[in-house]
């Protein structure tokens, strides 16, 4: 695992590699919040997370930290930079594997109308030297895991939502 060069919440939208998805998710900006901010059970609706945890008390809020595990046996550190509830939420990776220098990922929400919110997943990565080609070469494998875990959220936000009921 490497040290990462944190990063704040500007990185987001001027790192040397973007790669967002957005979704229209039927739901209130308020359950897909609650859904969001459940780490443990984020491998439920996010493909190749096998264990998220977090790792300090509390658990939520800005300088609060997490540890995101992949499969393949990646495991990331991170420390939430922004946590604006119910609309945006990010973290600067702190410690991962080696291709990243700096990593910043933001979630905004915004509503849509009383049942739907549209969710943006952006990730912002800084390479290290030599790995700046690598990671251009899989941003569209990476758009298409966002894309499809911003899909499993929705089910997930209504699973929960009949769970509760």
């Amino acid at each position: 695992m490497a040290t990462f060069i944190e990063q704040g919440l500007g990185f987001a939208d001027t790192a040397p590699i973007i790669i967002e998805s957005t979704e229209v998710v039927a739901a209130t900006r308020a359950e897909v919040w609650a859904v969001i901010c459940d780490h443990e059970r984020w491998p439920e609706w996010f493909a190749n997370l096998t264990a998220v945890r977090s790792t300090s008390t509390p658990a939520t809020g800005v300088g609060s930290t997490r540890e995101v595990k992949l499969s393949g046996g990646f495991t990331f550190q991170e420390e939430f930079i922004a946590w604006e509830e119910p609309t945006v939420w990010a973290f600067t990776g702190t410690e991962g594997p080696p291709p990243f220098r700096s990593l910043v990922e933001r979630i905004t929400l915004v509503e849509l109308d009383a049942d739907r919110t549209e969710v943006t997943y952006r990730m912002a990565i800084e390479p290290r030297r030599g790995f700046g080609l690598f990671l251009k070469a899989v941003r569209g494998g990476i758009a298409t895991n966002l894309s499809k875990a911003l899909r499993s959220l929705g089910d997930a936000t209504a699973a929960r939502r009949t769970e509760g009921s």
